[in-house]
């Protein structure tokens, strides 16, 4: 139970907070609603923060036969497919604000890398029929801003002959064979496509993926391509604060899709990119993509990050930040967050967990091979000194990369319940290729030492109190 008092410290830390930030004051008194958006939130120097972000924090979990990074002049077509992968806000993840400015999206971004400029390619379209929708069932459809976003959606769509846009929406269909009467819609033909090396299909008309009516037309534009980059994951009607999962398997059909094109085209290389907060067990994925790149929810400048690690602009470092589990049935009960063994709980996360998992908590791949050496540890002369280690790490491949070097410790002979393992310590190092550091790490008794739960009625309290244990044996 808590007081009286801690109630009142918090209230007065939020409204402190809500009144410094003018949350109470009439908003032409608040002087951050005069920021420009161009020179200060959008800045050069902002946005070039967002970018490093996003690139720190992509993670490689896969790299068969080097799949990645991809040669952009090698590359004749490459076929992304996903929703994810043309809706910019998607990068964004939960709690935001919509940006006053679109957000580029996976799509454009690889479009840009690849020196693909749709933006010099004008749509032609036919005379606009009003108030009648092309669009019979599920469709693929993308965001669009406009009447002539929507055609010139469709003229980027190889497979789209026809659109239907309504409510910001653009439908993109085959055939204006399903028309039927909608008020407010606006209808109408492509005449002319854009000659593509990029191209784009939804299979799934949203994340949910919960049909495949848009399997055929993935694989059709997957023919002939030299790579196929399929955008899998999640989105903020999935997942979101008050909005929980009940499994952390990929969601609908998105590992059919997957399996679908695997099967279409067995020696193309599929390289999935995942987008998401929470947890994913990918199923079969983990083991026939050729690369799995997860990129989290990255931000404003996630699409541009995306693909400076496909096209090997930046050697990805990013470790996964939590455990990744092959099934739902592998994580602990629901309502179990006893973070150490207690009252029949087995304990929680990658320390106590011993069953086998897809990716491990710190997992990582790079583009370059780096090698360690010189290992030693030097212990205090006390038990509550700490002790220090040091290790040399050297980047021994071709490319100039970071290394995040991580110390785990694990207890033998504990006389309470301890964690498997537990990381104490880690850095990040830049080195370029053929370069070597020597790194140092003072490991802090409080970081190795156990906390003694009992199992009487003080369990709880015992779990908070600032009284830990360290035990010949580390």
């Amino acid at each position: 139970m808590t007081t009286e008092e801690a109630v009142t410290t918090a209230f007065k830390r939020l409204f402190r907070v809500r009144l410094q930030l003018g949350m109470h004051d009439p908003p032409t008194h608040v002087q951050y609603n005069y920021l420009q958006n161009t020179t200060v939130v959008r800045s050069p120097e902002h946005m070039a923060l967002a970018r490093a972000a996003a690139q720190k924090s992509i993670t490689l979990y896969r790299n068969e036969a080097d799949t990645l990074p991809l040669s952009a002049d090698d590359i004749k077509k490459i076929a992304i497919i996903g929703p994810s992968a043309v809706n910019g806000l998607v990068l964004l993840g939960n709690n935001m604000v919509t940006p006053d400015e679109p957000v580029p999206s996976i799509l454009d971004a690889v479009q840009d890398a690849l020196g693909v400029n749709p933006n010099n390619y004008t749509a032609r379209c036919s005379t606009v029929e009003e108030d009648v929708d092309y669009c019979s069932g599920p469709c693929p459809a993308v965001p669009s801003a406009s009447l002539e976003n929507c055609c010139w959606n469709c003229g980027m769509n190889p497979n789209c002959m026809h659109y239907t846009w309504l409510n910001y929406t653009c439908a993109l269909v085959s055939s204006d064979s399903g028309r039927h009467t909608v008020k407010g819609a606006k209808s109408a033909r492509c005449l002319d496509h854009y000659q593509h090396k990029v191209l784009w299909a939804g299979g799934c008309s949203d994340p949910a993926c919960s049909k495949t009516d848009g399997f055929a037309e993935a694989v059709t534009i997957a023919n002939a391509s030299d790579v196929i980059l399929l955008v899998l994951g999640l989105d903020q009607k999935l997942e979101s604060e008050g909005h929980d999962r009940e499994t952390i398997e990929l969601p609908g059909h998105q590992e059919d899709l997957f399996s679908t094109l695997r099967t279409a085209y067995p020696h193309t290389s599929i390289v999935v990119v995942l987008v998401h907060g929470g947890t994913l067990a990918l199923g079969k994925i983990a083991t026939e993509a050729d690369a799995i790149l997860d990129a989290w929810y990255p931000g404003l400048e996630g699409g541009g990050a995306v693909a400076d690690v496909l096209f090997g602009k930046y050697n990805p470092a990013g470790r996964a930040a939590v455990t990744s589990y092959l099934r739902t049935s592998d994580l602990p009960a629901m309502g179990d967050t006893n973070l150490y063994p207690n009252n029949g709980s087995k304990g929680i996360t990658y320390r106590y967990f011993t069953g086998d998992v897809q990716y491990p908590f710190g997992h990582g791949l790079s583009y370059t091979d780096f090698e360690y050496s010189e290992l030693t540890s030097q212990a205090g002369q006390q038990a509550c000194a700490g002790f220090n280690i040091s290790v040399k790490v050297a980047n021994v491949g071709g490319r100039n990369g970071d290394e995040v070097v991580q110390v785990y410790v694990k207890y033998k002979n504990a006389s309470s319940p301890v964690p498997n393992i537990r990381l104490v310590d880690f850095k990040r190092v830049f080195l370029a290729r053929g370069c070597a550091v020597n790194l140092s790490f003072n490991i802090s008794p409080r970081t190795y030492a156990t906390i003694p739960v009992s199992h009487g009625d003080a369990a709880e309290d015992d779990i908070y109190e600032d009284r830990r244990y360290i035990e010949k044996g580390l």
